[in-house]
């Protein structure tokens, strides 16, 4: 738990520093996301979730004709299929 918080510390303090690295991030939480499904990695649901979910949050915009918050709501709604608790966190997300 100590490494997750220091690695979640360390991506905020990188992102902090130029808005658009927002939008990097979000995208890379959405890429590892999909692996996470493909692979049925039940460890990685919950700290990527709370990783999007303070990316999105600390974001100062999203570009009007960004697709990333479509793009991941198709992810995280296929999430929806699998057993309780992991469905019950990306209901709340979503």
């Amino acid at each position: 738990a100590a490494g997750l918080c220091l690695n979640c510390w360390s991506l905020q303090e990188l992102v902090s520093r130029d808005a658009g690295n927002y939008l990097i991030l979000v995208e890379k939480i959405l890429g590892k996301a999909k692996e996470v499904q493909e692979k049925c990695d039940y460890d990685l649901v919950m700290p990527l979730a709370l990783l999007f979910y303070y990316a999105v949050l600390y974001a100062p915009h999203f570009p009007p004709g960004s697709n990333l918050l479509l793009k991941a709501a198709g992810v995280y709604h296929s999430f929806l299929t699998w057993p309780v608790p992991y469905c019950d966190i990306f209901r709340e997300l979503l």
